[in-house]
């Protein structure tokens, strides 16, 4: 083998190290999120959003973390009960340099005062990675069922 050879293969597993941190660091920051909606404030919950970064969900698109923030602090208005968030099954792409996509199921249990809910759909996620620290370049929500533990997840006719 020569030095060249030695050299190439060096940069080669470089790079790859490097996908991996990323992809590491991104995975960290979905759990990071979940965590963080179990008791949300949602200028902590903003900040794992890239300064410009954007939420999209069934209530609409926010951009920044003004936005975000905003959003987050609306959400007891449409669904008061306190949860706890379980993200499950991540697939993780690298992007390019810093860039990394992470589709992941979630699944959500939640209390309030008189009802038990459950929940559960599918994140799709950029994260950007910058010297390890990783944030959120967007995120799409997409909820598949949302509903109570007395409702449950009945079978509908034609379905």
């Amino acid at each position: 083998m020569t030095e060249n050879d030695t050299a190439a293969r060096l940069n080669d597993v470089e790079a790859r190290l490097r996908r991996l941190e990323d992809c590491a660091a991104a995975t960290g920051l979905m759990h990071r999120y979940a965590a963080a909606l179990d008791n949300p404030v949602p200028e902590f919950v903003a900040g794992l959003f890239a300064p410009d970064g954007i939420l999209r969900t069934g209530r609409g698109e926010h951009k920044g973390r003004g936005a975000i923030a905003d959003f987050y602090r609306s959400v007891p208005t449409f669904d008061p009960t306190e949860k706890r968030h379980f993200i499950a099954l991540p697939k993780v792409t690298w992007i390019g340099e810093g860039v990394v996509e992470i589709e992941a199921y979630f699944t959500y249990i939640g209390r309030g005062d008189d009802a038990s809910k459950l929940g559960w759909g599918l994140y799709r996620d950029t994260v950007v990675v910058d010297a390890g620290q990783a944030l959120f370049g967007s995120m799409e929500i997409d909820v598949h069922f949302g509903g109570d533990l007395d409702q449950g997840w009945p079978r509908r006719v034609g379905q």
